[in-house]
């Protein structure tokens, strides 16, 4: 039987790890294989960019060889725990002009990345563009947290342009990722929202693909909790770094208020391409759960150190 050869496309594919999990090596493993293996284009290089005394049993798997259908897989470390630094660090590896940046804990479907490059092939004023993440469509709360965690992705201005980029799983021209680095210490929330003002400030034109889906780990609702925390947090701390101190339940409460508002307009905007009809009393439900742990989150802003201590997030 003859071999089937996947279309190697000219793009560098980063993956880092960006949670963390007791299978943490399995997940950078099972990402390898979906990108490595997909019919319909594989990337030219995949660069697995793993903190600094990382085991080195992937290395030892990967580093240096093809994988299924892709040519090549860099295996590579650098000094930071921090997913938005590893992202930077493994540009220097990249030898191709379209890069994609993605993380482990999304598992690409069939056809991710050669809809992200055909879509930037076919317009070149595309300077970065995202797939749609989703948690699955098995359960109704799967259905509705991918609205309220990930549609924003989705949503546009008034003049129709998309304004968000996805940190989880997006193609880039690699000169926006050299221009454009993530500021240390901040945590990936923050650091994702610094970077995308100063992109939207700079007029960089981003777009959407939904058909080019992957899928996030789903950890249930200790998951959830944590992830809302990380999202109260992230507007506290714009909050505070855009406009000096405030009391931290006046922080809190007015980081829960913008969370709030930016899910209903999302709800508004894309809320039919992510749920049935059947879903929107649990949404609302959810709406108003979340905030719980958006305002805890939020109180942490002043103590990065200890709120980093406090979530998986990296």
């Amino acid at each position: 039987m003859t071999e089937v050869t996947s279309p190697v496309l000219p793009v560098s594919l980063i993956v880092v790890s960006d949670y963390l999990t007791p299978d943490g090596d399995e997940e950078l493993r099972r990402a390898v294989r979906a990108y490595a293996r997909d019919a319909r284009g594989v990337p030219a290089e995949i660069i697995l960019m793993l903190p600094e005394g990382h085991t080195a049993e992937i290395a030892a798997e990967f580093d240096g060889k093809p994988a299924f259908s892709c040519p090549s897989v860099i295996v590579a470390t650098h000094d930071s725990d921090e997913s938005s630094q590893l992202k930077d660090a493994a540009l220097a590896y990249c030898r191709h002009d379209l890069v994609a940046v993605v993380e482990a804990d999304c598992l690409t479907r069939p056809g991710w990345l050669a809809i992200l490059y055909e879509a930037v092939i076919k317009n070149p004023k595309i300077d970065a563009i995202s797939g749609r993440t989703t948690y699955g469509k098995d359960t109704m709360m799967m259905r509705v947290m991918s609205l309220l965690d990930r549609g924003f992705i989705e949503r546009r201005n008034r003049n129709g342009q998309i304004i968000h980029v996805s940190n989880n799983g997006a193609l880039y021209r690699r000169p926006v990722l050299e221009r454009y680095r993530f500021e240390a210490d901040h945590g990936p929330f923050v650091s994702s929202h610094l970077r995308q003002h100063a992109m939207l400030r700079d007029g960089v034109a981003m777009e959407v693909a939904t058909e080019a889906v992957s899928i996030h780990a789903y950890e249930g609702l200790g998951f959830i909790w944590d992830v809302r925390r990380n999202k109260g947090y992230q507007y506290a701390r714009m909050d505070l770094l855009t406009k000096g101190r405030r009391s931290r339940l006046g922080l809190a409460w007015r980081a829960v208020k913008t969370s709030f508002k930016e899910n209903r307009q999302t709800a508004q905007a894309v809320g039919t391409s992510f749920c049935r009809w059947t879903d929107w009393p649990l949404f609302w439900a959810m709406m108003l759960l979340v905030r719980i742990p958006e305002f805890t989150g939020a109180l942490a802003a002043g103590d990065p150190a200890a709120f980093k201590a406090s979530t998986h997030y990296r």
